[in-house]
């Protein structure tokens, strides 16, 4: 065969195929009417086998519980009215028409949010020589979905989509799911949630106002929340900040810092309480797992500077000065009222009456007594004899030497008894430091003890497989 006499055949051939197709087309539609059901005993209902697969999951949004997902809906049924014989169209078995143009089920979300028309997307639909009908469309949906946040950040939401016929009750359009689960084969992975499952369940039901059963296919996604996020960005600084707050008590409390320091993180937290509680719906349910943790940090941090200044008051104590009270010892867990009684033995020297200074007086009279004291400490002659001026010393009279001795031990007393007085002080304040020490030691030990025991008790608490 002559190349131009094959090239004329080929040709030939697709222009009868394209003509085929095309009148195949305006003969379905010739007369065509897209309202009424496509069966010829208005007994039947037309039997729709729907699917979904599950391309990609938009957002979960918490503050609005709305589920934005990107489905590709796929509906199977059998129009008896599009029906030939293939033979007589030049074997042409299938026709691709615009879905506008036949009659479709009007399946959709009952839980979108979204106008009617947006869950329906135009495209053309297969149909086959028998009547078999495919109208697979891809859509983009928003739906309620209810969130629990209790456990936030270590969460796991269902969220479903119901499909069903709106307009047509089970008698006029039964539905059937194609299979036990959605499709995923073709799931792109989101960075904030793990698909868990992705199943359906048919149901039919029955309401109030209609006797009739309307059968509907029910989509659950099981979600889980990926936790690396919060727990570096959020729940790793609430503990750093803790620790960072605890580790405070170790600095002196004679420190102006020591409370500022408390005070900001104090600060600091009720900062990121707000940032993650911008983020969650308001409700009166229940408690973010999130928020009870950033709770109970604010109320132990807050604990600690409240008790640090106390720590500070003790420190600074000038004010009518007391020894600390034995039960304030006891609690603090501090036996060193032992040390401070050794300490204050040393000191509790016998301080003589005033009715010694008379003793006293004849003592320093006694001249065997005072010679030996001068003969011990200096020379006789030099004590005769005026060091600044050089001249001799005038003796004082001996009537006036007693009254002379006991003012010398009056002042003697006078400046003992105020170093007594200053010492007795001072070792009051050296008490009160020491107890506002052991208050911080105390609050450190005490506050990481507690502080462990409630994080071990919230996550311990947490259902099986949600710490992870």
């Amino acid at each position: 065969m002559e190349p131009r006499a094959f090239c004329l055949l080929v040709l030939a051939t697709s222009v009868q195929g394209f003509s085929s197709e095309a009148n195949l087309t305006t003969y379905l539609m010739t007369d065509y009417d897209v309202e009424p059901r496509p069966v010829l005993d208005h007994n039947h209902a037309v039997n729709v086998t729907f699917d979904v697969a599950l391309a990609k999951i938009v957002s979960v949004d918490a503050l609005t519980q709305t589920f934005d997902t990107n489905l590709w809906i796929r509906m199977y049924w059998t129009d008896e009215v599009l029906r030939w014989n293939s033979s007589e169209w030049g074997d042409t078995n299938v026709v691709r028409i615009s879905s506008e143009r036949i009659w479709r089920p009007d399946i959709l979300p009952y839980n979108s949010i979204l106008p009617y028309a947006k869950n329906f997307e135009d495209s053309f639909a297969t149909i086959y020589s028998d009547g078999s009908v495919s109208w697979l469309y891809p859509v983009t949906t928003r739906t309620t979905c209810s969130l629990d946040v209790t456990y936030f950040p270590y969460d796991e939401q269902t969220c479903t989509l119901q499909f069903g016929s709106w307009s047509f009750d089970g008698l006029k359009v039964d539905i059937f799911n194609k299979s036990a689960t959605g499709d995923i084969s073709s799931y792109k992975r989101n960075e904030e949630w793990d698909l868990v499952s992705f199943e359906v369940t048919r149901s039919v039901y029955v309401y109030d106002c209609c006797p009739e059963p309307y059968p509907s296919l029910t989509y659950r996604a099981n979600l889980r929340r990926k936790t690396l996020f919060y727990n570096i960005n959020v729940i790793a600084p609430c503990i750093l900040m803790l620790f960072v707050s605890l580790f405070g008590t170790w600095v002196p409390a004679g420190c102006g810092e020591k409370l500022s320091l408390g005070v900001n993180m104090l600060l600091a937290l009720v900062f990121f309480i707000q940032a993650v509680n911008a983020g969650l719906p308001i409700t009166s349910r229940s408690i973010p797992y999130a928020s009870q943790f950033f709770g109970a940090t604010i109320l132990i941090v807050a604990i600690s500077v409240s008790f640090s200044s106390f720590g500070i008051m003790f420190h600074f104590h000038e004010v009518n000065l007391k020894k600390p009270p034995p039960w304030l010892k006891t609690l603090l867990f501090l036996p060193g009222y032992r040390i401070w009684e050794r300490r204050c033995g040393k000191k509790n020297r016998v301080i003589p009456s005033p009715d010694s200074s008379d003793q006293l007086s004849m003592d320093l009279s006694d001249g065997e007594s005072t010679d030996r004291t001068v003969s011990s400490c200096s020379n006789p002659e030099d004590e005769k004899v005026d060091i600044e001026t050089g001249e001799e010393k005038q003796p004082l009279p001996e009537e006036n030497n007693g009254s002379f001795l006991a003012n010398i031990a009056m002042n003697l007393q006078a400046i003992k008894t105020t170093a007594d007085d200053n010492e007795e002080q001072e070792s009051l304040r050296d008490q009160w430091r020491a107890l506002a020490l052991q208050l911080d030691k105390v609050l450190m030990v005490v506050i990481f003890v507690v502080y462990g025991v409630v994080t071990v008790s919230m996550f311990t608490t947490l259902p099986n497989g949600l710490l992870r």
